[in-house]
């Protein structure tokens, strides 16, 4: 007898602890919609309100920006362009050249003397200037002579 109370009750407790527990979950299913139906408002408010969030604006506005990122690499591409160096240029050719060039420095390194053009050239002596005459015309002082 006391067993059959005692299944009684905790049946009892059961039923009514899944009956809230289904209360509790329809509650919170209902504050889930409420919420779903809310942001659904906000957002279709937005969407209305707001042209950047429009989705052929976006597409348009992706499109900009390729098509200015391929004027972007065309622009380098031309600024690039070389003008002194002609398209058939022959690499060995430009390597024969450095080559004859390194020997020639190393030529003038081991004789020891700068490269031509940058010796001092060789100047004839210019003639002495009579100083006499325009001491004594201007009543200045007699310079004392030069020891070479």
């Amino acid at each position: 007898m006391y067993e059959q109370q005692r299944e009684t009750l905790y049946s009892q407790q059961f039923n009514m602890e899944q009956t809230r527990f289904t209360v509790e979950s329809v509650q919170d299913t209902v504050q889930t919609v409420q919420a779903l139906k809310s942001a659904s408002s906000q957002m279709k408010g937005a969407l209305k309100q707001n042209k950047e969030l429009d989705l052929n604006f976006i597409d348009k506005l992706q499109d900009e920006l390729a098509d200015m990122a391929d004027l972007t690499n065309e622009i380098n591409e031309v600024m690039g362009q070389t003008y002194a160096i002609p398209d058939d240029v022959d690499e060995a050719d430009l390597m024969a050249e450095l080559d004859a060039l390194e020997t020639d420095l190393a030529m003038e390194e081991t004789v020891g003397a700068a490269p031509s053009y940058l010796q001092e050239p060789e100047l004839p002596e210019l003639p002495a200037a009579p100083q006499q005459a325009a001491e004594e015309e201007l009543g200045l002082p007699a310079l004392p002579a030069q020891k070479s």
